[in-house]
């Protein structure tokens, strides 16, 4: 009687590192994998009462003793070279118990048999075609089946349910022999459902997929930094030296081919920002581009209209870039000046927000990273000055210092030897040579700010929104209240008083032509409409 036994195969020593560890969706990929390379091209799943059930009409076992020998196979050499299967087959089902049919045989694996027991063999009284296994497992769902065998190129289906197919890649890819792979670069736009779902599974940085015949991963391989490409590398079956980490077999083996690969994949972003026409590359990669042989345009001119940007409110004044003035007759702002200071930057953004000019001044910013195109050499304002006369009135706000004023103006010096100047309604006050580098924020506004700006806009240079604090709308109320009582404090000392009667009249109905208070607490209205009405306290109604 024919019998077989499990052995360690000593070719699992060389695979030691990549040992496999098992899952459900590890159980699934390796046993269909194991029927991709028998030759199957149609798998048949089905789900019955927790036992499932795997057929496939591949070429079927040729050897029974190789099943339980852990590391070995009997695949051919052309697949040894092609996709270095881990040599797991059926042990990864353990210890569950396993019937299997293949070629007129059937044994039934279990217990101590995946440990070395002998399995008897028997003969198959119904022989069948490829491949039947049945084994108690938790079901094999649509969701996880589905998501193995999309890209392997058989027909799967579940419980009667036909699993989606799917190409990797397109006709357009760039088929590397050498390396045993086509590679596809994309925009983000054009990708697949599918794709994205593989994406979903290994993390959404990860834009780099690879397919192993069905089996997907993800290379942390960014070789450009234009946004929204995608590159995916479809394995073809040629021999290769990409290999997959055992035991897992979730990522890339970092071997010379690794490498290769990587530098594959540069190329062909390359290669696809030229083909495409335009790109946002820092000017380091446009460089790099010439050096691997491809031509690239400039980049598209990419800046920010104005200095000030923040990630929360409030915002800055905006300064806006009308439509007829080209980037060329913008101005950069130069932080390296050996003469500048800490406000400069925020007093040329409001000279361009807040001043009136004969030509527009529009200062613009530009990320060093694109220094070295044409488009971003633009004259450099390195000189900033203000203009202030003796303040009115100064009080503490928030968390800084309001001044008003009667006269403002902001001036800067251009690296092209123009003056330009303007009056204006906010400027920050420069930094006191002796001021401390934690010191208050000064803000500096004439009367005229009381009206040109709103309250958010005074607020974003006086500390603005904290965020561990109240909330933003709450902060916002308490930053205006502020502002409105040093609004008042500027007319005199009595204008706190007298917003606050007028606050609270405003709500008082009918309407009122004249209000008399007296000393005693009665208040006399003269209404619109010739009649009088008093309203007495208390103490006063009772006399």
């Amino acid at each position: 009687m024919q019998t077989i036994q499990a052995t360690v195969n000593r070719s699992l020593l060389t695979k030691a590192s990549r040992l496999f560890t098992g899952s459900l969706s590890g159980r699934v990929i390796e046993i269909l994998q194991n029927a991709r390379r028998g030759g199957a091209t149609a798998v048949e799943i089905t789900n019955e009462a927790g036992v499932v059930t795997v057929r496939d009409n591949g070429r079927g076992i040729g050897d029974f003793a190789r099943l339980l020998d852990l590391g070995g196979s009997d695949w051919e050499d052309g697949l040894e070279q092609s996709e270095d299967p881990a040599g797991v087959g059926l042990l990864c089902l353990a210890p569950r118990e396993l019937l299997i049919r293949s070629r007129g045989s059937l044994a039934c694996i279990g217990g101590d048999a995946w440990t070395g027991e002998p399995v008897v063999m028997h003969r198959d009284p119904e022989p069948i075609d490829g491949t039947f296994l049945r084994f108690r497992d938790e079901k094999w769902t649509m969701a996880v089946v589905e998501q193995q065998t999309v890209f392997s190129g058989m027909k799967v289906v579940v419980d009667g349910q036909p699993c989606a197919q799917e190409n990797f890649v397109t006709d357009a890819a760039t088929h590397y022999a050498e390396l045993g792979c086509q590679i596809e670069v994309c925009a983000a736009e054009d990708v697949p459902v599918w794709h994205r779902g593989v994406q979903h599974v290994h993390g959404y940085g990860s834009h780099v997929l690879v397919n192993f015949h069905g089996q997907t991963t993800s290379i942390d391989c960014h070789p450009v930094s234009e946004r929204g490409l995608w590159y995916l590398v479809n394995l073809t079956g040629e021999p290769t030296e990409i290999r997959l980490m055992l035991p897992a077999r979730t990522r890339l083996v970092e071997n010379a081919a690794f490498r290769q690969i990587k530098a594959a994949i540069e190329l062909e972003a390359y290669t696809y920002l030229q083909r495409r026409g335009h790109h946002r590359v820092p000017y380091k990669e446009y460089v790099r581009a010439c050096e691997l042989g491809i031509e690239l345009p400039e980049a598209t001119p990419t800046f920010q209209v104005g200095l000030l940007s923040t990630a929360e409110a409030p915002a800055p004044v905006e300064v806006a870039m009308p439509e007829d003035v080209p980037l060329e007759h913008c101005f950069r702002f130069d932080p390296d000046y050996p003469d500048g200071d800490e406000t400069d930057e925020a007093n040329v953004h409001l000279l361009a927000a807040l001043g009136q000019f004969d030509e527009p001044f529009v200062p613009v910013s530009i990320r060093s990273e694109y220094d070295g195109y044409g488009w971003a050499k633009l004259p450099m304002i390195d000189r900033v000055s203000v203009t202030v006369s003796q303040p009115r009135h100064t009080a503490s706000v928030w968390s800084g210092t309001l001044s008003c004023v009667d006269e403002l103006e902001i001036a800067v010096d251009t690296s092209d030897g123009r003056t330009i100047s303007a009056p204006v309604c906010m400027a920050i006050a420069p930094s006191a040579e002796d001021a401390s580098p934690w010191g208050d924020d000064h803000v500096l506004v004439t009367p005229a700010a009381q009206e040109r700006l709103g309250p958010a806009q005074i607020w974003y240079h006086l500390g603005g929104w904290c965020d561990d604090g109240d909330t933003y709308d709450t902060q916002a109320d308490s930053f205006a209240a502020e502002l409105g009582c040093f609004w008042a404090d500027l007319s005199g000392p009595d204008e706190r008083v007298r917003q606050e009667i007028i606050a609270a009249l405003a709500g008082l109905r009918p309407d009122w032509q004249a209000v008399t208070v007296l000393p005693q607490g009665q208040v006399y209205f003269q209404l619109q409409d010739g009649s009088t009405k008093i309203i007495r306290p208390d103490h006063v109604r009772s006399r």
